[in-house]
């Protein structure tokens, strides 16, 4: 593992951790909660620690990775890919779950869309000045 992967990911998981821990107590622990007291059987009544950390951990080094492959090396560049990226990541899950449940709604999948965009602005900016600095 080189340097600047190592760099990229210890700043970029300190700021996922921040966003992450802030959006999901303010905004997706309360939505959970009402879908856990509609579907107590279907919806647990608190996320699994270890699978959230594990996807969060994938879309993470995918766009550790991914930014230099695709030779983006702005901090702006990174922005709008990281946005981009996690959006789209995030509307196929999202939209999976809208065709095969009555639990999500449309509202919820703007709602994660928009703040899945401000983390991965957020994150691209980190990794692509984290990168650009410590290559």
């Amino acid at each position: 593992m080189n340097k600047q992967f190592l760099i990229s990911f210890l700043f970029a998981f300190v700021a996922f951790v921040i966003l992450g821990g802030a959006f999901g107590s303010l905004v997706f622990l309360p939505e959970i909660a009402a879908w856990n007291e509609a579907y107590p059987e279907a919806v647990r009544e608190t996320p699994d620690f270890i699978s959230g950390l594990a996807v969060g951990l994938l879309q993470l080094i995918a766009l550790i990775i991914l930014l230099p492959k695709l030779q983006i090396t702005t901090v702006s560049g990174g922005a709008i890919f990281g946005a981009v990226y996690s959006v789209v990541l995030w509307l196929m899950v999202d939209l999976q779950m809208v065709s095969v449940t009555n639990i999500v709604s449309y509202d919820y999948v703007l709602k994660d869309a928009l703040l899945s965009a401000v983390i991965g602005a957020v994150l691209g900016v980190v990794i692509s000045w984290s990168q650009k600095r410590f290559a």
